[in-house]
């Protein structure tokens, strides 16, 4: 026999696992020929399918010494790394096999596979592509293209090509599945429930076919979603995510006891599932059984200990600097003290087991991302991996991995602190409440109040401040009846007759109001209580100024100014000539538009209205690259007209400006009302305002006309022009929603010299002084409207707002460059790359950022802290950075400085993706990324140290941040 014949017999007897006779002709075929590339790669194949890695590497690396072009052993070593994970390799192998034979599909296809477990999801497309063009039939490379494309954030193209695997193969479940779950993500519940259905029919027992089909039905057929599940679980008794499931349809259903026994069961079967421990706890919570959920909730931090950890460490340095002067500022240090007696027991003991335990759930967790399955576990997806060289259509299973046993949650060393725990919750809801009242958010208030109440039910002053939520919800009734439980619990409390009092005089019950009035003047002879306190909190002073609310509405001050019969010169329109679309009949038109949207009947959740975020978001098209890198794409404007710029004056004019108090509670509210006692809609604004576009926002909401009284009137002689922003008194807000309105002043014919005052939030910060200096303001001509929040003029001349809430207009951003870069001088002294950090920020911080300024300095980057610095070195900072990189924060605010291309890239948490930059970089022509952090799942803990998603602090994944670099081109 020749070489040629023993190779061919060797392949006969591996292709039918009769390992040990393919081996002995394969070494005869090397004595006949010791330089053979096709022997070595045979003999290579035969090692591998012996579980020999090591020496079928060796015979693959053989046969490429003795020819570097035989392209087969570039193949099947490229394989070989892929299967144990040494993907630099393998790629570089099937790269090589590609230069050398370019037209191999199953190659293309393999190498598409390496790149999407090293996160490169652009080349992972390409190749696929590459594959389906050399072989359009290739099952495996539509489905697995179908996968990529839909990481990739291309929802429409992996539709398309999962239908198209589904053409090729009509029973092939695992493509009708997938396609199932993305038309559920992509809101298209209806046509989910058709494809799972039609799965079905070919594969009625795959459990996992029922469970998905029970997420498509959950929203719109509750009761099916949950018979959906029963069948799962009846077919796959272990299936963890359905027995999840649908404790999650209980939960919806207030059914907790049933949730609660469904998540039992499915932590039993998974006892590492953070989301079965979180939601076990929140039904507790529910059920009024404080102590019995702690337990759950310690066991999900455990189970991943980051996120609290490094929030902990932080926590640590706040109590040593900061000190507890506001609501918000005491539920913070309340919840620091939770997390610390719910998880810091005996750490020593712990750690040990943590650690363990942490390097399984890193496993698991890298199996689930592997398989493309979702962490969260709603849906079960699929990805098919490496095809062998030779056989394109074996293997629609999936690739099987080394196993390691479950690992048992670690019980805690000692019993849980319940009350020092419960204490710190109930105090936490406490202050809670008293943050939200004070900020008006009366209702959701009033909720924390109960669940403080469900821990302390015999605390009088939560009963107080509950009644006093109630009350200013004019829920007169349910405050009465809380009153009078505090008063059974402690009947000598003076501040909660002193409440009913009022309540009652409110009423007009006058009788019996004095007889409650009199109660307190008793109680305080006998020494109980100080009213001075509740009188400063609560009490109206008949000697405080007492006009009343607006009469009602002007949704135009162009109306209001025809109806006075006022002079046209009182009414400046500024036509903006970048942007002709929005003049004339244009504007006329959208004006229209946008004063219908403002009586809608539906309510509307303004800057963090869910629907108004994601139709946003889908227009400026984030595209994932890998890792959770996302790209923007669409380079086009938003279709959304701007409002109507103008300047009005308006003579006696008054205007309402709520002050700032603490470092959160901020100008939330400014009201323009003319001397006739109406309220001018367009000048005039309230959190949480709106977004371009929306429909349902109600400006007859405004809170102005909830207000018990205003402040002390303060009455101006001469001319005032009002600047005043919401949240004018953060950087961002002051330079893209206060500083416009100057231009608008100049554009109007004003001179600016002959206006007596300007009136802004504050002058406190340098940027503040520093940019009105620069925009020719002299200081002595600034009123600050939180000395003088509610003020009347001779003349009150009010430019209206640049755009929407946090959104530059292009003229604005124009202006801010012209005005600010003046004199910038090019420089080469500026590093090219900058980080910008937050570590004096009191919110929103990048909780590992000594970690992460460590991996950056590594390409080159070098940390700043703007507030550290004047206005103008900041903007020379941007001017002449071509990488940035920072966390979502008002620091982003000086991309408006940029030059075309920069590079910018934010670290955002994965709970609060926002807009606000987006806007800027699209029009500038800068390239925009941004990066997630890691996710805190355990939400009802979440929720007690962050309030809102817009303060989460962000825990930047290391090894993303490294690929990053790498993603985005800075290598």
């Amino acid at each position: 026999m020749s070489t040629e014949e023993y190779i061919r017999q060797a392949q006969v007897y591996l292709n039918q696992r009769k390992l040990t006779e393919a081996l002995n002709f394969c070494k005869r075929a090397i004595e006949l020929q010791p330089f053979s590339p096709s022997a070595y790669t045979t003999l290579g194949e035969i090692l591998e399918a012996q579980g020999d890695p090591t020496a079928a590497r060796d015979a693959f690396v053989q046969a490429l010494e003795i020819s570097p072009q035989f392209f087969l052993a570039h193949a099947y070593l490229g394989q070989l790394y892929s299967e144990y994970s040494w993907l630099d390799e393998a790629a570089f192998h099937y790269r090589q096999a590609l230069d050398l034979k370019p037209d191999w599909p199953e190659v293309h296809y393999n190498l598409g596979n390496v790149f999407h477990k090293q996160g490169k999801l652009l080349g992972a497309i390409d190749c696929y592509r590459t594959a389906i063009a050399l072989n359009p039939n290739y099952l495996l490379a539509f489905y697995n293209l179908a996968v990529v494309l839909e990481q990739n954030s291309q929802l429409e193209a992996a539709i398309d090509t999962y239908r198209q695997a589904i053409a090729l193969a009509p029973d092939y479940v695992e493509a009708y599945s997938n396609l199932g779950a993305i038309l559920l993500k992509d809101d298209r519940a209806a046509e989910a429930i058709e494809v799972y259905q039609r799965a079905i029919e070919i594969k009625p027992d795959w459990a996992t076919l029922h469970n998905n089909l029970g997420q498509a039905l959950l929203n719109k057929n509750p009761d099916r979603a949950i018979a959906s599940y029963l069948t799962a679980i009846e077919l796959q008794p272990d299936l963890v995510l359905a027995h999840y499931n649908l404790g999650k349809a209980w939960q919806i259903q207030g059914e907790h006891s049933a949730a609660l026994a469904c998540f039992d069961r499915a932590i039993d079967l998974n006892p590492e599932l953070i989301s079965g421990y979180t939601d076990a706890g929140f039904s507790l919570m529910v059920l009024g059984k404080i102590a019995e959920a702690m337990p759950y909730f310690e066991r999900a931090i455990a189970l991943k200990p980051d996120f609290v950890d490094a929030y902990c460490r932080l926590g640590e340095r706040r109590r040593v600097a900061a000190v507890e002067d506001d609501e918000l500022s005491r539920a913070i240090a309340a919840c620091d003290r939770f997390l610390t007696a719910l998880t810091g027991r005996k750490k020593e003991g712990t750690t040990r087991i943590l650690t363990r335990i942490h390097g399984l759930i890193i496993e698991h967790e890298s199996d689930v991302e592997g398989t493309g399955k979702k962490s969260e576990g709603r849906l079960d997806t699929d990805f098919d991996t490496d095809t062998r060289i030779n056989s394109p259509q074996q293997g629609r299973g999936k690739q099987k991995k080394l196993s390691m046993p479950n690992a048992q949650c670690p019980m805690p060393n000692a019993p849980l602190p319940i009350a020092e725990i419960s204490d710190n919750l109930a105090e936490i809801y406490l202050h809670l409440g008293n943050a939200l009242t004070e900020y008006g958010g009366y209702e959701s208030a009033a909720a924390y109040y109960q669940k403080a109440l469900q821990i302390q039910p015999k605390n009088t002053e939560i009963y107080w401040r509950l009644g006093n939520c109630l009350a200013q919800q004019y829920r007169f009734s349910a405050a009465v009846a809380v009153y009078r439980m505090a008063l059974t619990i402690q009947p000598a409390l003076p501040q909660v007759y002193f409440e009913l009092a009022k309540l009652l005089e409110k009423q007009g019950h006058w009788e019996r109001a004095i007889d409650y009035y009199l109660k307190v003047l008793e109680l305080q002879l006998h020494g109980y209580g100080d009213l001075q306190q509740w009188k400063k909190e609560n009490f109206v002073s008949p000697d405080r100024n007492s006009l009343e609310h607006p009469h009602g509405i002007y949704l135009s001050s162009w109306d209001w100014l025809v109806n006075a019969k006022l002079d046209a010169g009182n009414y400046v329109e500024v036509v903006w000539k970048s942007a002709p679309e929005a003049c004339g009949e244009n504007i006329h038109n959208s004006q229209f538009l946008l004063a219908n949207s403002q009586l809608a009947d539906s309510d509307c959740a303004g800057l963090t209205c869910g629907l108004c975020l994601q139709r946003l978001s889908k227009w400026f098209d984030p595209v994932h690259l890998g890792w959770g890198v996302y790209r923007l794409s669409n380079s086009q404007p938003i279709p959304v007209d701007a409002p109507k710029t103008f300047v009005a004056q308006i003579p006696n004019g008054r205007v309402w400006i709520v002050p700032q108090e603490n470092y959160w509670l901020i100008c939330k509210a400014i009201a323009v009302i003319t001397p006739d006692n109406y309220l001018l809609a367009d000048v005039s604004r309230d959190y949480p305002g709106l977004l371009p576009g929306c429909e349902k926002h109600d400006v007859r909401k405004h809170s102005v006309f909830q207000l018990e009284s205003f402040p002390d009137l303060k009455q101006i002689d001469g001319s005032v022009a009002v600047l005043s922003g919401l949240s004018g008194n953060v950087y961002f807000h002051w330079m893209v929603d206060v500083l416009p309105r100057i231009e608008l002043l100049r554009r109007s014919g004003r001179d600016l010299a002959e206006i007596d005052w300007f009136l802004v939030n504050s002058c406190q910060h340098q940027f503040q002084r520093e940019s009105l200096r620069i925009l020719g303001i002299p200081e002595e001509k600034v009123l600050e409207s939180d000395r003088l929040p509610h003020i009347q003029a001779t003349e009150l001349i009010v430019p209206s707002f640049a755009g929407y809430l946090g959104w530059p207009s292009g003229w604005a951003m124009d202006f801010l460059r012209r005005e600010f870069l003046k004199g910038i001088i090019p420089s080469s002294s500026y590093p090219k790359r900058i980080y910008i950090s937050r570590s004096k920020a009191r919110y929103r911080r990048v909780l590992n950022e000594e970690d992460a300024i460590e991996v950056l300095e590594q390409s080159g980057f070098v940390s700043i802290l703007p507030e550290s610095m004047s206005l103008a070195e900041q903007i020379a900072h941007f001017y002449h950075a071509e990488v940035i990189v920072a966390a979502h924060g008002s620091g982003l605010t000086n991309t408006i400085f940029c030059r075309q291309g920069t590079k910018v890239i934010e670290l955002v948490s994965p709970h609060y993706i926002s807009h606000y930059y987006w806007g800027i970089s699209q029009y500038l022509q800068l390239e925009h990324y941004f990066l997630a952090g890691e996710a805190f799942e355990c939400y009802p803990v979440r929720q007690l140290m962050y309030q809102n998603s817009l303060t989460e602090d962000i825990l930047v994944n290391l090894s993303s941040l490294k690929r990053m670099v790498e993603v985005v081109g800075l290598g």
